[in-house]
């Protein structure tokens, strides 16, 4: 396919058609054309049909490095809505260089930019994440802490069950959606601490070091 605007036109018509096949098939082209497509997919997180946005969104995620800068620009804006899917597609794209963005969204007082920058977060794993993270567990959003919980279950941080453990004790809130928070918390703490290595794992492994050196001097 030639990545002449027109094709791309016609893609980005396509996406927004009634048809699922071709919205589908839609997504995946513009994803492959890359960079050239980056400009009318980022126009399409406005829009009014939500699974127009999701396949807008897929498709940037796929596109990757070349449409950073153009959705931290957005993630930088003053449009709720386009922040949080700005902010959703860089989780997606899991660039390092958004983290700094990712950090600023965390305190952002609308409780759905900092919940969706924390799952970000979450899906890229840095370990620089942990600090900003482990504050965002006071957000007065409960929908917030909740994913802050998650976010830090991904990061597998030990020092973070501590702080989960005392949210999990204390705080008696439900998301929006009526999840509890304290549930949340109370899976975090336990998925890291199942994580860790146990003592004899670790006299295991000292102990096989021992043996290992051993041959090798023998």
């Amino acid at each position: 396919m030639e990545r002449t605007p027109d094709s791309i036109t016609q893609l980005i018509a396509d996406l927004q058609s009634q048809d699922e096949f071709a919205r589908a098939q839609a997504a995946f082209a513009l994803g492959m054309l890359g960079a050239p497509a980056v400009d009318a997919l980022v126009k399409l997180l406005a829009h009014s049909d939500h699974d127009v946005r999701l396949r807008a969104a897929w498709a940037l995620g796929v596109i990757g490095q070349p449409a950073l800068r153009s959705l931290l620009d957005l993630a930088e804006g003053d449009d709720p809505a386009l922040r949080v899917e700005a902010i959703r597609v860089l989780g997606v794209i899991g660039e390092g260089r958004a983290l700094n963005q990712l950090f600023h969204a965390l305190t952002d007082s609308d409780p759905r930019i900092a919940q969706r920058a924390a799952v970000a977060l979450g899906k890229i794993g840095d370990p620089r994440a942990f600090h900003p993270l482990l504050t965002a567990l006071h957000h007065p959003a409960p929908d917030v802490r909740y994913a802050v919980c998650n976010a830090l279950a991904h990061l597998h941080v030990p020092d973070s069950i501590g702080p989960l453990e005392d949210l999990a004790r204390e705080d008696t809130s439900a998301t929006s959606w009526g999840a509890s928070v304290a549930d949340a918390a109370r899976r975090a703490s336990q998925g890291i601490a199942s994580a860790r290595p146990t003592r004899l794992d670790d006299e295991f492994a000292r102990v096989s070091a021992l043996l290992q050196q051993h041959q090798s001097d023998g």
